[in-house]
């Protein structure tokens, strides 16, 4: 009789069973250990057949998980897709056809917003069997897992990346530097020496602007050069000796005085060449001078630019580094496994209305 009562009223059953989902993050591997009990003395409703809720397929659910997740966590897969997920885990490729059915048409997973334990959400996993029911528990954290992996891998990698791109700059930037400091100097005398109450920006552009008076004169004395050179091959054709009748001719029929007068022109002609070729040369070495300043801004301005942009570059991959180091040191609720209320999965009977 006692034993037929002990039978009768110990109607709690409970299994432990330990699973391991792991986070590997660059401070090691984070365990979580579940006690699973199952209460067969307790039933709960199945919140999928509430009348609201139309996640109802032909297969029933028999048990439910329920565990208490202490805020704050990541948020878990509780949309219709996001419940399908679990399939493809490999916790939920080992769920019984049955189940697998049940999910696909079904509402397995029901998050319960009330404090039934202060600070914690409560999970209820729905399935077809006890052991289903595990393994549903063990699925649905399995998918946090691969996502904190994946997420710790793209850190992880990023961090690399940047590495390499510190290595990069740390190659480039001593030469650069170098580069800049040895062209200041020239760079300083050639300024000083002709813009020297002016900025850098300012005596960049009073060149620009020398420059383009230069170019507009040398085009002018460019068309003076051509007109004076025409003058004189006419002229020329005039006063050199005849070679044959015709030009014999041509020079018997020249007023009285004009030979004299052509010698005269051929001189002030040729004095305006020299002249005209003169200022050419002058305009070409103002020209050039400021050519060279300008150039010489160009290579210590992008000098300058080129260090400073290394420099930034370098200084923020480094706390980036500095601080995704630091992130998965002292990682944040989101990377960490989610904190089960005692460590406890408690394993129900499911009544349907």
């Amino acid at each position: 009789m006692n034993r037929s009562i002990k039978r009768q009223f110990v109607m709690v059953l409970v299994s432990v069973c330990i699973f391991t989902p792991l986070l590997v993050a660059r401070s090691g591997e984070y365990e979580t250990k579940l006690k699973f009990e199952i209460d067969n003395k307790r039933s709960q409703l199945w919140l999928g057949s509430r009348p609201f809720n139309s996640g109802q397929g032909l297969v029933k659910p028999t048990h439910v998980a329920v565990l208490h997740i202490r805020r704050p966590h990541e948020d878990m897969p509780n949309s219709h897709e996001g419940i399908l997920e679990i399939l493809k885990t490999s916790a939920g490729k080992s769920l019984s056809q049955q189940q697998q059915k049940f999910m696909t048409a079904s509402d397995a997973i029901t998050w319960w917003g009330i404090d039934a334990i202060k600070n914690h959400d409560t999970v209820f996993l729905y399935a077809v069997s006890q052991e289903d029911a595990k393994k549903m528990v063990q699925a649905y954290f399995e998918i946090h897992a691969n996502e904190t992996n994946a997420r710790i891998q793209e850190y992880e990698q990023y961090i690399k990346d940047k590495k390499q791109k510190i290595i990069e700059i740390t190659k480039i930037l001593p030469e650069k530097q170098k580069q800049a400091d040895q062209i200041k100097p020239k760079y300083n005398e050639i300024k000083n020496s002709r813009y020297f109450s002016l900025s850098d920006v300012g005596a960049y552009e009073k060149a620009e602007e020398n420059m383009l008076e230069m170019d507009k004169m040398l085009d002018i004395l460019e068309i003076d050069l051509a007109g004076i050179r025409g003058k004189m091959s006419i002229i020329n054709e005039y006063r050199k000796t005849p070679q044959d009748m015709q030009a014999i001719e041509r020079r018997r029929q020249l007023p009285e005085g004009m030979l004299v007068k052509l010698e005269q022109m051929f001189v002030e002609q040729t004095i305006e060449l020299k002249s005209a070729e003169a200022r050419q040369q002058a305009a070409t070495k103002i020209r050039d001078r400021d050519k060279t300043f300008i150039d010489m801004f160009n290579e210590w301005n992008n000098l300058e630019e080129q260090v400073y942009k290394l420099k930034a570059n370098l200084e923020s991959a480094e706390k980036q580094v500095k601080e995704i180091e630091e992130r998965l040191t002292n990682p944040e609720p989101y990377m960490l496994p989610p904190v089960i209320y005692q460590n406890k999965v408690t394993i129900y009977p499911v009544q349907i209305d």
